[in-house]
């Protein structure tokens, strides 16, 4: 047999590997894939601390930032006479009384009229109301600020999404309610919220809106502006809602968001009862600040009988005004905005109770 000694031809296509092939097509596979595994766990990554971190403290933070106050003039504002209100006077210290009765007792035998009455002054306190501005975005600050020992009034925003619930459980705790009302402010960077009023409605749109506002916190016996820096300096557009708040016997304040803010004035000129604040306690959130401008608020109070500061449902302020507010309370009388303007002479429908609400300017009873 004859061996066919002729080399066989090779088939196309296949290649001897040499030592130390290597296979590049297999290794950017490998490399795809390894690169695609990294992004998955960087994306799971970002979803867990997207979902645990961001969602919870910086969104939260920065819902809070669009619908809080407008920066406002860092001035303390002394106390006007509010409009259909008594006179009110700063207290007596009671070391004062006790020098007097005994300069007194040199003297002469005081009458029994004249130790009553001396009594009843060393138990007058000035007045101090808190306004909490801001109400019904945060419902866990919401709840533990109507949950504080001391006298506040709570003022809801309309349309945010747990004003209803929050103000529901103000009712029922006899607490004072205001109505927040979103006014425009100056520029485009604060946004004042659904339900604004803008210099550009007309006076009967501006009225509609307001009417609207405040079904939404049908409670509320009293109005203060949410931002509202151009609007309040507008003479007319508050003339026009100052009627509409006359017309419901409700009490308004001028939260002061600018220095030209004629709202106080335009509501002493139709002699609606109101008031302006004195001072803002939560400017800068920090609690010894906070603490700082409640002594403030205090000493005003002192000094001319009574005071309004305001302040929003932030965690430095629900802690301050719980460690702070009771170092004061032999110094002043924490109470509702109403008994400010009115004090002993307050109208028995605008007196805080939890079975009696003013509702436009008529009382209504609500069950507890």
């Amino acid at each position: 047999m004859i061996r066919d000694n002729r080399k066989r031809p090779r088939k196309k296509g296949r290649k001897s590997k040499k030592p130390g092939y290597i296979n590049i097509k297999k290794i950017c596979i490998l490399a795809a894939l390894f690169v695609v595994l990294i992004l998955s766990v960087c994306v799971l990554g970002y979803v867990i601390f997207f979902r645990t971190i961001l969602a919870q403290e910086i969104l939260p933070a920065l819902r809070r930032a669009i619908v809080f106050e407008e920066p406002a003039p860092s001035v303390h504002l002394e106390p006007l006479e509010p409009e259909g209100s008594s006179q009110v006077t700063a207290p007596v210290e009671s070391t004062v009384l006790v020098k007097a009765l005994v300069e007194s007792a040199e003297l002469a035998e005081p009458s029994e009229a004249v130790v009553k009455d001396v009594t009843a002054r060393k138990h007058q306190l000035p007045k101090v109301a808190i306004i909490i501005d801001d109400m019904g975005y945060d419902e866990a600050a919401g709840q533990k600020l109507l949950t504080l020992p001391i006298e506040l009034t709570y003022s809801f925003l309309p349309f945010a999404p747990h004003t209803k619930k929050l103000q529901s459980i103000a009712l029922r705790t006899g607490k004072t309610i205001f109505l927040h009302l979103p006014l425009q402010p100056k520029g485009t960077l604060y946004s004042p919220g659904p339900g604004a009023l803008y210099l550009d409605d007309s006076a009967e749109l501006q009225r509609m809106k307001l009417k609207k506002c405040l079904q939404e916190v049908p409670h509320a016996v009293g109005v203060n502006n949410h931002m509202g820096s151009s609007f309040t300096e507008d003479e007319g557009a508050m003339a026009n809602i100052i009627q509409e708040l006359k017309a419901r016997s409700l009490i308004f304040v001028d939260s002061v968001t600018s220095p030209g803010s004629v709202a106080f004035q335009a509501a002493r000129a139709a002699a609606l009862q109101s008031a302006r604040r004195n001072v803002f306690l939560d400017n800068i959130q920090d609690e010894r600040v906070i603490c700082g401008q409640l002594e403030k608020l205090v000493e005003i109070a002192e000094k001319k009988g009574w005071a309004i500061g305001i302040a929003h449902p932030y965690p430095a302020t629900v802690n301050a005004i719980a460690r702070c507010s009771g170092k004061y309370q032999a110094r002043v009388d924490y109470v509702g905005v109403p008994e400010v303007l009115q004090g002993d002479n307050l109208e028995p429908a605008l007196r805080r109770s939890p079975t009696i609400v003013q509702r436009g300017g008529r009382d209504a009873r609500s069950s507890p």
